[in-house]
Parts: C-alpha cells; structure tokens; sequence
C-alpha cells in the first residue's frame, strides 16, 4: 500500500514538474530567434561587372541536412556545409548588398540565419570596394575606384548581373522560386537596390550635395570640389521586376530627388540607425519621405551605421575599426537577435508562394 502510494505521489510530483517547466518555457523562448529548421550550405557563383568585365565572386547560403564544418571567412568562424545538397526546392532568394566594402563578409550573419531557416541568400560583393591590396575579409580584387563618380551608376548594373548568374548558374539556379526573390541593401547597397526595384538616381545632384557635406567621401572624392561630368544617370527601363520585396538599411538616398522613387513598388521594409546619419550625409531620412504607400520604417535607437553588420570577435574589433564599434550603450548582439527574426518575418510575408 504505501508502495502504491510513493508512485502515486512521484507521478503527481513529475506532473506539477512538467507543468511548472512548460510555464516557465511559455513566455522567455517567444522572444527568443526563431528556431533553426535546417543547417547552412554554402557555395559560390561568379558573375562578371558590366563595366570592366572582371569576374566577381557571389556567396550562397542555403538550407541544407548535411553535415558542416567550421569554415573561416574574414574575422568570422562560421559553421557550414560547402556545396551541400540543398534541403528542397524551389526556395526563395534573397540578394544581400552592402555596396563596396573592404569586408564583403559583414553582414555573414543575416545570410546564415535566413539559409537556416530556408531562405537561399546571394551575398554580392562590388567592384570598387576593394584596394589594391587585399584587405582583412575581402576578396583580393584589386580596384581603387572606391569613393569614385562612376561607381554610382554601376552599382545597380552589378546588383543585376548578379542576380542573373545566381539564375542562370547549375545547379542552384533552377532551385530558385523565380517569383520570390528580395533583396537587402546597407548604405551604397541600399541605393542600388532601390534603383534595381525602379527608383531614378540623379547624379546631378551631387555637386550641390558635396558643397554641403565635403566629408561626405563615398560620394565627394574631392570634397567640396566634386563635380560631376556629362553620363547618363541611369539605364534605360532599370526596373527589375524580379525583385519583389527590399530590406534596406540605412540607405544612400542623397542621388533621389522629388518623386524618384514613385516607381518603387515592391514592399519595404526601412531601417534608420538613431545615430547612424547625425550630420545628414546619407540623406537616409528623404528615402523614408519619398518612398510611396506605407513602408513599414523602424528607428534603431541608440544605433550607429554599421549596427547591421556581423558582430565580430572582441579580439578582432580594434582591428577592423570604426565598422566593429557601436556607440556607448549600444548592444549590437542583441539588436542583430531582433533584427534577423524580423527581416525573416518581413520577408516570409511579403515573398509568399504563388497559389
């Protein structure tokens, strides 16, 4: 009898248990980053810059069941699969530019966790961002074009290129859903993104832009003294009607003038760091004006401009510099928490499958 009494009471005990624990589960785990469903592949494509015919390296990220390994890529340590099969197909693809930088690896981060969970994502490095010498985590292309007028007008070009040999590539092309393909954009890749979905830069406007922000150097090489000489400021019909939904994160918006991007119909989603453009020279708060409908817009607070890309290894952070540091308070590893889930969620509702 007392026998049967202890199991009675060691049962009733592990059911007030495990009530206890899905309770205690309930609330933290929601804010959590939503679960990984698959591992990361990762591959690599080449697609060739319009204007110089050089080839360019394309990162793929993709949701894959096999094995990984810990891979290097920069100042990053990243666990993938290299060329593993992929999980299914067709699965969306997202785009990610940033524009030229000496670290085409920074925003590894939101790549992976997209791959994870069944997104494939095509990281695109551009012509221009690179030295003549190879910098930590960059490719080895030498161009010194970084800073320079005729960059502007290209970077929607290679944004497109690359888009085209992640299509026309085997066998990852044919695993692509053709009708749910994105893109995110930082900075200088925000501007060609928003070019690539039917936005109208005006170059012309940069004179007077540099006149009030010499500092400016992305977009006044000379400073004050930048001029612009006769070029067409855009590609005819350079609306790609493959892109249907944008990231952008603090974007370049200083070439867009009044009604530039009334063509802009995809669905947007708009980051703007609290302390990412102080002095106004991306002009990021005029692509928030200028865009049409009702993006959905989202303040960082306490944020500086490269908030978004891939925290890195604190032994790494002094020696890559200014894009490695936030503002005293910030948290970026924390912000990139919330940020992947909901760049996840903009575009698992935006990039919906066709019935």
């Amino acid at each position: 009898m007392r026998g049967s009494m202890r199991r009675r009471c060691r049962m009733w005990w592990c059911r007030i248990w495990w009530c206890l624990a899905l309770l205690l589960i309930g609330a933290p785990v929601l804010a959590a980053e939503s679960p990984a469903q698959f591992r990361a592949a990762a591959a690599q494509v080449v697609y060739t810059d319009p204007a110089t015919g050089t080839p360019v390296p394309v990162l793929l990220t993709y949701p894959t069941r096999d094995p990984v390994q810990p891979i290097r890529r920069g100042p990053y340590h990243i666990n993938v699969a290299p060329e593993g099969m992929p999980a299914f197909d067709p699965m969306p693809l997202v785009l990610i530019s940033q524009g030229p930088s000496r670290n085409s690896n920074a925003m590894i981060g939101i790549a992976l966790f997209l791959a994870r969970r069944g997104m494939m994502t095509a990281t695109v490095t551009h012509m221009g961002g690179q030295d003549s010498t190879t910098a930590a985590g960059g490719t080895g292309i030498g161009d010194t074009r970084i800073g320079t007028r005729p960059l502007w007008p290209e970077l929607p070009a290679q944004l497109r290129s690359a888009l085209d040999a992640v299509l026309d590539s085997s066998p990852m092309g044919w695993r692509v859903d053709r009708d749910r393909i994105g893109a995110i954009g930082f900075g200088p890749g925000g501007y060609a993104a928003l070019v690539e979905a039917g936005a109208v830069a005006d170059l012309g406007r940069i004179p007077a832009h540099c006149a009030q922000h010499p500092d400016n150097r992305a977009l006044c090489p000379a400073g004050a003294k930048t001029v612009v000489a006769a070029l067409p400021l855009q590609p005819k019909d350079a609306a790609d009607p493959r892109i249907r939904a944008l990231v952008l994160m603090d974007p370049v918006g200083a070439l867009f003038g009044d009604g530039a991007l009334s063509r802009v119909t995809a669905p947007v989603r708009l980051y703007e760091a609290e302390k990412g453009d102080e002095a106004g020279a991306l002009e990021v708060d005029r692509v928030r004006a200028l865009l049409p409908g009702s993006p959905e817009v989202q303040v960082v607070p306490g944020a500086g401009h490269y908030a978004y890309f891939t925290p890195v290894p604190p032994s790494a952070a002094a020696r890559i510099g200014v894009t490695a540091q936030d503002p005293p308070g910030f948290d970026r590893a924390a912000f990139h928490e919330r940020l992947n889930d909901e760049v996840l969620d903009f575009f698992r509702r935006t990039l919906t499958p066709a019935r």
